[in-house]
């Protein structure tokens, strides 16, 4: 044995004399799919950067990372058919809803969602056996349940954006065919969810419900949005008036929808329920719809509790805003009704150019993506200044806000995707474009 290591030693001092080096230790290579996984479930933002950081340092193409999020797996299917008393958590308390999922999903497909509010008094609960008999086989079906059927609140609005994402994680959810219907406060909650958060839908469904004119100047933000509202004439509870002026706010600003007025009496409630007659068309609609993702044109009217993108146009920062929030049975953020509103027409109109007029906005953000973006050329942001005179928004000179290139950012695209987990919406970059002028209209709501 002592000779045999002498010689292994002797061996291994040749093999040194003569130039010859002994092959590294190597772990396992890197796995980009990891670390994007790691992104997408942290929430904590050091560990965020330091993965941007090694995807970086290991070469990661901008494009690979793309490919990534538009073929992540598949969702593991989860039971089917009619399901009660689920829970999600929200804020660190649970919030009960109800749902229902096709027995058959097609190998390979996507199945249409709809969340539908229910009203005061209510809950999803009993809410779903309804909603699933009207969508047959063809729909996944959400119904959750909140108190008082408070929907105009914050809390009830991330509990349904949250539902949502909840959804499509555990089913094949087409996020290009996602529903927000509801009836009475059910309806207002559909009206204020959807026109804060727009290019979340597909569609829009206010049944037996309204806004007042108050909230009617948010009907903007719907311009690529439908609307398929059913009301009837003989509501005791939502003056019939307030639907007709929406239909006619829409219709006058050549927006997508369909008012479908009823003359029917129900026993309990008068005119304020959903008719069986009016299920048919509905669904016939509902089939045909699917969300407009990249429109050349996107319009806004933004208060502070509600900056968020729309499509590929945000308003960051407002001059003097407004932060509405309707009180509701738990607490909500401020609310300050004592300010005014920003508004934003925002024009891709190609080739790398883009038209901003605003009204009240001190920076906006254009979201860019490389099926419209040629990023080897300079970006250019025209801006114009609306002006209020006698009632009309009229812009001002035209003036350059943005001229140079712009390089897709890894960032940007993860963190965007992160939000809402939607293959079908990534962003490349985004760049920000500071508002040099403002005006001094205060626009009371």
């Amino acid at each position: 044995m002592k000779r045999l290591t002498i010689l292994i030693a002797c061996l291994l001092l040749s093999a040194c004399a003569a130039g010859t080096e002994m092959a590294p230790l190597l772990g396992p290579p890197y796995d980009p799919k990891i670390d994007v996984e790691r992104f997408l479930a942290t929430q904590d933002t050091q560990e965020e950067a330091a993965i941007l950081s090694r995807l970086k340092s290991q070469n990661v193409s901008h494009q690979l990372i793309k490919a990534m999020l538009r073929s992540r797996p598949a969702p593991i299917q989860a039971p089917v058919g009619l399901q009660f008393n689920l829970a999600l958590d929200h804020n660190g308390k649970d919030y009960p809803y109800a749902l229902y999922v096709p027995d058959k999903i097609p190998a390979g497909g996507q199945l249409p969602l709809v969340i539908v509010l229910h009203g005061m008094g209510g809950n999803g609960n009993d809410t779903l056996p309804a909603w699933a008999e009207r969508l047959g086989r063809d729909f996944i079906i959400v119904c959750p349940s909140y108190p008082m059927g408070a929907w105009w609140t914050k809390t009830a609005e991330e509990l349904v954006l949250k539902v949502i994402l909840d959804t499509r994680r555990n089913y094949p959810v087409d996020s290009n065919r996602v529903f927000l219907a509801g009836l009475s406060n059910g309806a207002i909650g559909a009206y204020m969810i959807g026109m804060n958060h727009p290019d979340q839908f597909a569609g829009i469904v206010p049944i037996a419900g309204a806004i007042t004119p108050r909230y009617m100047h948010f009907l903007v933000n719907l311009r690529n949005t439908p609307l398929y509202l059913i009301q009837g004439a003989y509501d005791p509870i939502f003056p019939i008036n307030l639907s007709r002026r929406v239909f006619q706010i829409l219709t006058d600003m050549k927006y997508p929808v369909v008012y479908r007025e009823h003359e029917e009496k129900g026993t309990a409630h008068g005119g304020h329920f959903l008719p069986e007659s009016e299920v048919g068309p509905l669904v016939e609609w509902m089939k045909s719809q699917k969300r407009e993702n990249f429109p050349k044109v996107v319009r806004m009217t933004r208060e502070a509790n509600h900056l968020g993108r729309i499509h590929w146009a945000q308003i960051s920062r407002g001059n003097g805003l407004a932060a509405l929030q309707i009180p509701g049975p738990e607490k909500e953020p401020i609310n300050i009704q004592d300010g005014k509103v920003a508004t934003l027409f925002a024009v891709n109109l190609g080739r790398n150019r883009f038209e901003l007029m605003g009204k009240n906005v001190k920076e906006a953000e254009i979201y860019l993506n490389s099926d419209s973006i040629d990023f080897n050329s300079s970006i250019v942001v025209i801006l114009q200044t609306l002006e209020d005179k006698n009632g009309q928004l009229v812009p001002t000179e035209k003036r350059t806000g943005f001229n140079r290139k712009v390089q897709p950012d890894i960032g940007i695209l993860l963190r965007e995707f992160k939000k809402n987990r939607d293959p079908n919406i990534l962003f490349d970059a985004k760049i920000t474009v500071p508002w040099e002028k403002t005006t001094d209209f205060a626009f009371r709501l």
